[in-house]
């Protein structure tokens, strides 16, 4: 198996200087989408620079979402209107690597679940294009997403929210601090001679947290590991964090950029493009010692799995047709390529195709008739749903508790101003609240948000019990791996035998319904000449 590190990019689309994502979200959806916008914010028209890459396109809506937003041009067109400020900030564009081997069909599947799951139950309005360039030169696909995020939440008639909302700081009693203007001594009135209160600034949603691109990763690379296993496609492990993160002393590429991107593919060589090559080569030294272990391990891996023995002759009618479909198909068995249950588990479906290999686990069975075989595949079968069942629930707690401890994360640094505030009293506290008011609504934020994710009744807070049970269910997950494999592998075995005998008899019926034709044919012909 090879560790892949994934490949995403989130950047800001806005108006102001530090927006590196573009400066129009009617330009950016009409790049992703390859049609032509007219954005009636700068009066412009947006041409597609390319058009042959697109695979699919589409906008996800929250249910509060006006339909009219299901047209693109309308969607970001309201966004860009609704924001009058020169430094506005506009999208959220988010660009994520896929697997080259997935089909077209399986990528669109995968990431309509991943978005609905990451931002649009979340409340955001989501487009998103799968685009497949090739290389010209080195004829490598590149399969990826991009995703484009509105970033101001909706209200129920599905009107824009302000992006960020004042909390008013209160006292002991629970009334509002007066906001002092420390010239005249007294609290300070608006241009409508309105008072002034103390408060913080709290953004109406999370959205833009930093925590949020960490766990988008995380998700993304656990949801390609997910799915390629479950289609037999684990060559590749898709690692979500950085090199330093895993504590590799390796370099990540850098960004080429659209124009060196276009002159690379044309064959062009570019600065950017020379300092990744050499990066590339660089890293090639440090990886070639993990490489050749890993190596190691699929070797060993496939020494074990050839018998040990030679097949010994045992009359079974099992074994009979493995030698009837192998002389007929180059000494190799069929795969069932549709509808496989438990083969699309597997990696090494090639073991399945050897003709040695499957005569040596029949004979490892001891099995003689089709009907032994039956019996063992209902009886595994059985063993096969509850074991799936009792890793689902483990799995679904698990993701349960990793959520609550990421969240826990977010909200653990500011629980010493919490402490604090209280450790003192009358003045000093007042004076420490107005120093730390921030800190102190960020508190009470993360603090209301990890309660109402918490389902138990009691609703405590307990990250030492929460990575206690944690990891005792990953323990318990990780003592299922091997039942479950061998399971799967079993049955896969089963799966593939029962096809070949099927297809055998089909085979076998076209035949000596083609050879009666031919008997019959040769008959009249006999008759005629009579």
């Amino acid at each position: 198996m090879t560790v892949k590190s994934l490949s995403t990019r989130a950047q800001i689309c806005g108006r102001g200087e530090r927006c590196h994502g573009g400066h129009s979200a009617v330009e950016q959806s009409s790049y992703i989408s390859r049609t032509t916008m007219y954005s009636e914010y700068d009066g412009q028209t947006y041409y597609p620079k390319y058009s042959e890459d697109l695979v699919y396109t589409e906008v996800m809506l929250p249910d509060n979402a006006p339909a009219e937003y299901l047209d693109p041009s309308k969607l970001w067109n309201a966004v860009e209107t609704f924001e009058s400020g020169s430094k506005a900030q506009l999208a959220r564009t988010y660009r994520v690597e896929l697997p080259n081997e997935w089909s077209y069909e399986l990528a669109t599947e995968v990431m309509q679940d991943y978005i609905r799951r990451n931002f649009v139950e979340k409340g955001m309005c989501a487009q998103f294009a799968i685009h497949d360039s090739e290389n010209k030169n080195t004829g490598q696909r590149n399969l990826h997403c991009h995703i484009l995020l509105t970033m101001r939440s909706l209200d129920e008639e599905g009107h824009w929210m302000a992006k960020q909302k004042k909390e008013y700081l209160r006292d002991e009693k629970g009334e509002k601090i007066p906001l002092i203007d420390k010239k005249t001594g007294r609290q300070k009135v608006d241009k409508q001679n309105r008072k002034q209160w103390k408060c913080v600034t709290i953004p109406t949603n999370d959205w833009s947290s930093k925590e949020n691109a960490k766990l988008w990763r995380k998700d993304l690379a656990d949801t390609i590991n997910a799915v390629n296993q479950r289609i037999g496609m684990t060559e590749n492990f898709w690692e979500h964090r950085s090199f330093k993160e895993q504590g590799l002393e390796i370099l990540p590429q850098i960004h080429l950029g659209e124009k060196a991107s276009a002159m690379e593919r044309a064959g062009v060589h570019t600065i950017r493009g020379n300092i990744n090559r050499e990066i590339i080569a660089n890293n090639a030294v440090i990886l070639v010692a993990r490489a050749a272990y890993e190596q190691a391990k699929k070797d060993l891996q496939s020494i074990l799995s050839i018998p040990s023995s030679a097949i010994k002759a045992i009359k079974s009618e099992i074994i009979d047709m493995i030698q009837e479909v192998a002389k007929r198909n180059h000494e190799r068995l069929k795969l069932p390529i549709i509808g496989a249950k438990y083969m699309r588990h597997l990696s090494d479906r090639a073991s399945l195709q050897d003709k040695a290999k499957m005569e040596g686990f029949v004979q490892k069975m001891g099995w003689t008739t089709f009907a032994e075989m039956k019996a063992f595949k209902k009886e595994q079968e059985q063993k096969y749903s509850e074991i799936v069942s009792q890793r689902s629930g483990m799995q679904e707690r698990i993701s349960y508790l990793e959520s609550l401890l990421d969240a826990y994360k977010e909200y653990e640094p500011y629980i010493k101003y919490h402490k604090e505030q209280w450790a003192v009293t009358g003045w000093e506290r007042k004076k420490y609240e107005r120093k730390h008011m921030g800190e102190l609504a960020y508190y009470d934020a993360h603090r209301s948000k990890i309660k109402g994710m918490i389902t138990e009744p009691d609703k405590k807070i307990t990250p030492r019990a929460w990575e206690k049970e944690l990891a005792s269910l990953q323990a318990s997950l990780d003592k299922t791996q091997k039942p479950y494999a061998e399971l799967v592998t079993q049955l896969s075995a089963v799966e593939v035998l029962e096809y070949n005998r099927t297809d055998l008899e089909r085979m076998l019926s076209i035949e000596s319904h083609d050879k009666n034709r031919d008997i019959a044919r040769s008959k009249n012909r006999s008759d005629q000449s009579l």
